[in-house]
């Protein structure tokens, strides 16, 4: 372990590999192992477990009972059989940016990149091969199923579900509680997984389910409970079960 006189609790377990930058604090029952670097000043609350490779940008905080760096299904499944849960072969980086707030309970796979200043509520998911933009509200209870692109400037709300391989871009806004599926068959018929693709500055409305491969265009609304099951076209406003087009979206929105 290198500390550049960073505060580590006598509780926390810390590698040798690790590297802890200059005003970094580690809380108590912490657990960094493997090649992890700490930028200055990050703050690493209690329980938190962070599994190298990984490095976490200056300023970050991650909360407490937080995990970064969970294997993925086969990494796990291999380090079990080794007995080797400290190992890092197979693993892949997970990358935090600079001044990032993740706050208690989140899970953050490896292989994923978030950008800076990103915020997370309590209970994220983000699984592995995603990649989250610079200044994205992430909230509460909110699950990313993994190879997935969030772009800069988005807001999740409270428990929205984004399945795998979907697209958000950049300014988006995704409502309480809405579903970005990849399949439409429930699993009954073998398929390619395909989600969504929600373009820059669209809004999805609370509780509102988007089909997969369907395109939402940009800056287009999607209503409250909306069930989306075609593409919507740029700067329209749709609704309803089946969503059916209302009008286009005024221009002073």
């Amino acid at each position: 372990m290198f500390v550049m006189s960073g505060k580590v609790d006598p509780e926390a377990m810390v590698g040798p590999e690790v590297k802890v930058g200059r005003g970094c604090s580690i809380g108590p029952r912490a657990r960094v192992t493997g090649a992890v670097a700490l930028g200055r000043s990050v703050l690493i609350d209690c329980n938190v477990v962070i599994a190298g490779p990984a490095r976490i940008g200056a300023l970050t905080y991650i909360g407490p009972n937080s995990v970064v760096g969970f294997p993925t299904a086969p990494v796990l499944k291999d380090l079990i059989k080794a007995g080797e849960l400290e190992a890092e072969k197979s693993r892949k980086p997970v990358i935090v940016g600079k001044r990032c707030l993740i706050r208690s309970n989140c899970v953050i796979y490896q292989d994923v990149v978030v950008g800076d200043e990103v915020t997370f509520g309590h209970n994220v998911m983000l699984r592995e091969t995603t990649r989250v933009g610079r200044r994205t509200l992430v909230g509460t209870n909110v699950i990313v199923d993994g190879n997935s692109e969030i772009g800069e400037n988005v807001s999740i709300q409270t428990g929205a579900y984004i399945a795998t391989f979907t697209v958000v871009g950049e300014g988006v806004f995704l409502g309480p509680g809405c579903a970005l599926i990849n399949d439409k068959f429930l699993g009954r018929k073998d398929v390619p997984l395909r989600g969504p693709v929600i373009k820059r500055g669209a809004g999805i409305g609370a509780n509102a389910t988007v089909f997969p491969g369907v395109t939402v265009g940009e800056k287009s609304i999607v209503g409250a409970g909306a069930v989306v099951n075609r593409d919507v076209p740029h700067g329209t406003i749709v609704a309803g079960v089946p969503a059916r087009r209302l009008g286009r979206v005024p221009d002073d929105w």
